[in-house]
């Protein structure tokens, strides 16, 4: 269901435009990727820059009296790819403020495309919306004066810039280390594993399993059966399933049962690929699965992605085998 569209036709702040007749969202001209939901909390922020609007409006305006949506995760879903369309980050917005338990709001500078007449919103974040006027001076001998001074001045910082550049190249290689996990929940973390697209961080702890879009560190929870210990194994190449072992939590009688299950980061239930199944492989093509099974891994085992045709393919019951990895080809 889309919002109730506003007088104006597009609206402009920083380098995007949002054409609300067209639904789309443009940069310096180059429309960009967004899915409808995530546009129309981009209209409703809009239509009230810096004003807050709630999650419940929001959840209201993208699912009206619909209780079979979790909506919570979806707004948080739609969010997050409206920051990422808009290279912004929940830590430092500088167009979309996140306000803890309440809401969201719009902390740029916005123009009405139509009538051009701007909207400024008081931000330290904001860029001025007025421009300078410039004057030529008249032709002639003062004219061609500060040409020549230009001129030396662009040669003189092109130099400074090549000298820079040089410096750059010849200088060693920096290996950068970024902490990915802060909270005081993650301080267990036991297994982690970044998406094919480099753009998610999933890992578990003590506590549960987690997905953590890395440019942004908006951090969601995902579910899985109550009552577990998980260790995620491997993504699929689609990068929108996880492998992962599933044990349940022991009893008095001894460690818990392993299994190995499939979980969408999008949502939806998650599905038991093998019974007494225990840290998979996924193929590089995403057709098959290696994996161990019974007494700490003696046995190796292939099965199709989606849990069928299990075969046995190695056993050594004298020693303790490793998880499986997969050749490139």
């Amino acid at each position: 269901m889309s919002v109730n569209q506003p007088e104006h036709k597009a609206f402009s702040f920083g380098p995007f435009e949002a054409d609300l007749q067209s639904q789309e969202l443009k940069r310096q001209g180059v429309r960009l990727r967004l899915p409808g939901q995530s546009f129309q909390i981009l209209v409703m922020l809009l239509q009230r820059p810096g004003q807050l609007i709630t999650r419940e409006e929001l959840q209201q305006a993208l699912w009206p009296g619909n209780t079979l949506v979790d909506s919570e995760k979806g707004l948080n879903a739609a969010i997050t790819r409206l920051r990422e369309a808009l290279g912004d980050s929940a830590e430092n917005p500088r167009y979309v403020e996140t306000l803890p338990r309440r809401g969201y709001r719009l902390i740029a500078s916005v123009t009405d495309g139509d009538s051009h007449k701007g909207v400024i919103v008081p931000s330290s974040t904001s860029e001025p919306t007025g421009s300078a006027v410039r004057t030529t001076p008249e032709r002639g001998e003062p004219f061609l004066v500060q040409h020549r001074i230009a001129v030396l001045l662009a040669l003189t910082v092109l130099g400074v810039l090549g000298l820079g550049a040089l410096q750059f190249l010849l200088r060693p290689p920096q290996i950068v280390v970024r902490k990915l996990t802060t909270n005081s929940s993650e301080n267990n973390v036991a297994s982690a594993a970044i998406s094919p697209d480099g753009k998610y961080l999933a890992y578990t702890d003590n506590t549960g399993i987690y997905l953590k879009l890395i440019r942004t560190g908006e951090t969601h929870p995902l579910s899985l059966l109550p009552n577990f210990y998980a260790h995620v194994d491997n993504w699929f190449p689609d990068g929108a399933h996880l492998l992962v072992t599933r044990q349940e939590r022991p009893g008095q009688l001894g460690p818990g049962k392993l299994s190995l299950w499939s979980i969408s980061i999008f949502g939806g239930s998650p599905r038991q690929l093998a019974d007494d199944g225990r840290v998979g492989s996924v193929s590089p093509d995403g057709s098959h699965i290696a994996f161990q099974r019974y007494d700490f891994g003696r046995e190796e085992w292939v099965m199709r992605a989606d849990g069928t045709e299990q075969v046995k393919v190695a056993a050594d019951k004298s020693s303790w085998v490793g998880q499986p990895t997969w050749s490139p080809d």
